[in-house]
């Protein structure tokens, strides 16, 4: 019996094709049996068919699966072994193709390996999304042409073949292809799981029971709770009545299944306990951190060009942490975009150029980005990061020409707020607090200046109530108060008006698609603003002196000026050494504001003139009026593509200048730019745009991870590894990153267990 039984299972299987109308139910057909008919066998165009119920029907065409509840096998199948039609095959014409006579073309099979052809549906699907895609794209839109209905509307085939690659639930369906046919590649003959169904029944309770597990760490990874609790070891108490805070993560499990009887012994099973333990914890983020980071780097190489930006750090164990991100451009046509995206956290132990240019270049290795695509670098104006002898890009620049130094024009806030609350008061200001002078982010500076003349009144008043304390912070309190004097409150009012200009300028600076034109253009706009303001300098500063009386009638001070000498070394005398000949007015003018803002207007000048040098040559993409203004952009043309005819680029250059007039367009950016230069009409144009647009104009995005470092590596999980800083780093910021419980346990299952997760 046992060998007829065996004989019997070898051979294959007669069963019908699925009915594509007809939802079929989960014990019609075995999980390992083949589709196969044996009816009568006729010859059309060659190819072989089978003729069932008076309707010809293609063994294996993709037709037969679609809106079906597919089984692995056929799921295996559809993957596999689809038919395919000959060279020789005929396309039919399908009727709303015959005004221009377009038929399905057989390179595009070749094009696209994803596509399949079905002679039922007399049109084109994609195997993978008829698999494994059940809604598309953000919101969950339904699915319709490629996956639930056939592509048979050919004049515009490419086009949607283009946009039905970008899709991301299509690009999901490949990583989810790519899993289940190397799942199926490495699993145990399928005998087994035949014979024993009892162990596939176990395996498909194992996945079940671990996606509990696994969305329980996602969720504490994507909102950065801590995972570990004070007392997390043991089996899971169900008790009610119970006290024991057992961590965010174990709380929430029970939370989860607590109605769930199965889940409850399985979780107070010590057997089963590795698998709600630290060490799957682990494994569980490193895998999702591993998943996010392949669909990043895939975007990242298909892009074709990426600069890198990066920035370092000391984390709460007093570790150097290097913060490496990339930009780079996502999508084509009027979809594309800059994006900004985190890689890794690296622990560096030197601080030199040589070693941060070695952690930079082995970081993007380790993550698979290919480094001769690199167009651009993003640091701040520290030695080692910006030395032209032995900075970080200058070593990188050495071994990649291409990848310009980009120095930093922004900084991100700085979330350093000192409480000092004031409740009890008539009066009601609008701020509350006291904020610290940030030494590098403008937008700090203006709102911690702005908040301390707003609360004036209270931090002299608080300063005169401490000051008669018993104990040292009176000595404090009073040398604060004496420091208010007349320059003290001139100065105050003349940064708060210089900060005001220059704040909208940092709040630009800190977008992610920002460019370097837009960028020197708002900082041009911001010197001009300054240099009207100097201009009617006796008028604006008088405004300012009367503010600051008004702080100092508060004071119980009148604005004067300080004794002045004969020879005077310390102090501004410019007009006479007699201070009664001289007014206080004309005197802080003079000697404070007209300096202040003749210094801001030549530091803002001086930060940009680097980034005008790097836009020279992109200028011309925009507008030029004579072929003088060309050599430029010959030069930035033999710098990316030295084997190019100059001839051939220009004549581009002139045609789309033409097109610019014609459609009277003048594009503010180099993204707005891209979105109208075609790359099959402009090649090199928009090479050199997109490189433009994926150079860096600040390092915000390194500086934003430093604020996810501080909450995720806190004082009490000190002691976290590399590996798992990274993997809750990247649930945590790659959000939007859609990644589900089934391809976390497929790549798991890379890794040999006790328990059998393998179907």
């Amino acid at each position: 019996m046992k060998q007829q039984s065996l004989n019997s299972f070898f051979k294959p299987s007669s069963i019908n094709p699925p009915n594509p109308m007809t939802k079929r139910n989960s014990d019609d057909v075995d999980d390992d049996s083949i589709i196969s008919t044996s009816p009568k066998k006729k010859h059309l165009n060659g190819s072989e068919i089978v003729e069932a119920n008076n309707s010809i029907q293609r063994i294996n065409d993709i037709g037969l699966f679609i809106n079906c509840d597919l089984k692995n096998a056929e799921k295996n199948l559809i993957l596999t072994n689809l038919w395919v039609p000959t060279e020789t095959y005929k396309f039919p014409l399908v009727e709303k193709n015959k005004t221009r006579n377009l038929r399905f073309q057989h390179r595009w099979l070749q094009l696209y390996k994803w596509l399949s052809y079905s002679e039922i549906k007399q049109g084109g699907f994609c195997k993978v999304c008829v698999v494994f895609s059940k809604t598309g794209g953000i919101g969950g839109q339904k699915l319709c042409v490629l996956v639930v209905k056939p592509m048979d509307s050919f004049k515009k085939a490419l086009e949607t073949l283009n946009n039905h690659a970008n899709h991301e639930y299509h690009k999901l369906a490949l990583l989810k292809a790519d899993s289940f046919l190397s799942i199926c590649m490495q699993k145990e003959p399928e005998i087994i799981n035949s014979l024993n169904e009892e162990r596939n029944n176990q395996v498909i309770e194992n996945r079940k029971r671990l996606t509990y597990i696994i969305e329980c760490v996602m969720l504490c990874g994507r909102q950065e709770l801590a995972l570990r609790g004070h007392r997390d070891f043991g089996s899971i108490s169900f008790d009610n009545q119970s006290n024991v805070n057992e961590g965010n993560f174990r709380e929430i499990l029970k939370y989860k299944t607590k109605d769930i009887d199965h889940m409850k012994h399985f979780l107070s099973s010590d057997y089963r306990n590795k698998y709600i333990s630290p060490v799957i914890q682990n494994e569980i983020i490193n895998s999702c951190g591993d998943i996010i980071l392949k669909k990043i780097v895939r975007e990242i190489n298909d892009s074709g060009y990426f600069s890198v930006l990066a920035d370092e750090t000391t984390d709460v164990s007093v570790k150097e942490q290097l913060t490496l991100c990339v930009r780079y451009l996502v999508g084509t046509g009027k979809d594309i975009n800059i994006h900004e995206s985190f890689l890794k956290f690296t622990e560096v132990v030197s601080l030199t150029g040589e070693n941060l240019a070695s952690s930079i270049l082995n970081g993007l290795n380790s993550c698979g980005i290919n480094c001769d695509n690199i167009c651009g670098q993003g640091y701040d104006g520290a030695s080692n990061m910006s030395g032209h002898i032995k900075g970080v890009q200058t070593i990188i620049k050495a071994k990649y020409p291409k990848a310009l130094y980009v120095h930093c024009v922004a900084h991100t806030l700085n979330l350093a707020v000192s409480s000092a609350s004031i409740d009890e008061s008539d009066l009601e200001p609008k701020v509350k607090t006291l904020k610290r002078l940030c030494a590098t982010r403008w937008v700090q500076r203006y709102d911690a200046i702005n908040d301390f003349v707003e609360l004036f009144p209270y931090v002299v008043i608080s300063l005169e109530n401490i000051s008669e304390w018993t104990d040292a912070s009176s000595v404090d309190a009073n040398l604060l108060l004496k420091s208010m004097d007349s320059t003290f409150l001139i100065s105050l009012q003349v940064i708060k008006v210089l900060f005001s200009y220059g704040l909208p300028l940092c709040k630009q600076l800190q977008q992610i698609e920002i460019d370097l034109r837009e960028a020197i253009g708002t900082a041009v706009d911001n010197v001009n603003a300054l240099k009207i303001l100097r201009h009617n300098i006796d008028v604006e500063f008088h405004k300012m002196f009367e503010k600051a009386k008004k702080m100092a009638e508060f004071l119980d001070i009148t604005i004067s000026i300080k004794r002045l000498n004969k020879r005077q070394q310390n102090r501004a005398n410019p007009l006479s050494n007699d201070k009664n000949e001289v007014e206080p007015e004309t005197y802080f003018r003079i000697t404070i504001c007209i300096p202040f803002i003749d210094a801001f207007i030549q530091q803002l000048e001086d930060r940009f003139l680097e980034h005008r040098n790097v836009f020279n040559g992109f200028q011309c993409l925009f507008s030029y009026d004579s072929d003088d203004t060309l050599v430029e952009f010959d030069e930035l043309v033999k710098f990316y593509f030295p084997d190019s005819d100059i001839d051939t680029v220009r004549a581009e250059l002139q045609m789309w200048n033409v097109k610019l007039k014609r459609l009277n367009i003048q594009p503010k950016t180099g993204l707005d730019a891209l979105k109208y230069c075609s790359e099959l009409i402009y090649p090199n144009l928009s090479k050199l745009f997109r490189i433009f647009c994926t150079l860096p104009v600040s390092t915000a995005t390194p500086e934003r991870m430093f604020s996810c470092l501080k909450r995720l590596k806190t004082y009490l999980r000190n002691t976290m590894k590399e590996e798992r800083l990274n993997g809750l780093t990247l649930m945590a910021v790659h959000r939007n990153i859609p990644i589900s419980a089934e391809e976390v346990i497929d790549e798991l299952t890379k890794k040999k267990r006790k328990l059998n997760f393998v179907l």
